[in-house]
Formats: C-alpha cells, sequence, structure tokens
C-alpha cells in the first residue's frame, strides 16, 4: 500500500479546525471506523466517496484536500460565474498560442474601478 504523507497531513489539519475533534465522534458521523480515519490521517489510501464525505463534512475544498491545490477554504472563496464559465469553455479547445495571447492582452487592460 502506498501512503501519501502529505495527503496525511492536510486531513489532520482539516480534522483540528474543523468542529469534531475525537476522532471517534467524527468516525461516527462518516459512518466509517476509527481505524479508516487513523489512516486517512497517516496518509493511507481513502475511497473518493469517502474523501468526499470528509471534505463536505469539514468544510474544506477537495481539491485541497486530496491534491494539495488552492486552499483549505478555496471552495468558498472562490464560486465560478456562469460567464467565466462560459469563458474556459470558448477557451479550452483553442491552440495554446491563442490562450497565451489572450492572457497577455487581458492583463494589459487596466481595471475599471467604480
Amino acid at each position: 500500500m502506498t501512503y501519501d504523507l502529505a495527503r496525511g497531513k492536510r486531513i489532520r489539519e482539516a480534522i483540528s479546525r474543523g468542529k469534531y475533534r475525537k476522532v471517534h465522534a467524527l468516525a461516527a458521523e462518516l459512518n466509517v471506523s476509527v481505524a479508516a480515519v487513523s489512516r486517512w490521517q497517516n496518509g493511507g489510501h481513502t475511497s473518493l466517496e469517502s474523501a468526499c464525505a470528509l471534505a463536505h463534512l469539514l468544510d474544506v475544498s477537495l481539491d485541497w484536500l486530496l491534491l494539495g491545490r488552492g486552499t483549505m477554504d478555496w471552495h468558498r472563496n472562490s464560486p465560478i460565474s456562469t460567464t467565466e464559465l462560459q469563458l474556459v469553455l470558448a477557451l479550452r479547445d483553442r491552440p495554446a498560442s491563442t490562450r497565451s495571447n489572450l492572457i497577455g492582452l487581458l492583463e494589459s487592460i487596466p481595471l475599471a474601478h467604480p
């Protein structure tokens, strides 16, 4: 079995900041064994279903919890608007040079402040 020690550290951090201070209470809420939670805290395997439930229960970003991307509370601060989603989808199939040029163009335009 492979262990992801960095993920285990993030899980411990999320648990320590959450309302579930006791592993027993967290395990009961997730309907898993205390041994499973301990294994996760040590970087052991967790199913995607369990990781999603853990992230939801602890109110942390799933990307951060599993992959270390972004911040713990990224999911609360960064809702994507419909317009932003349309832009992402429109750019997805464009060549890298087009995307790069567009980013350069957008960054060269001063932000308008009301």
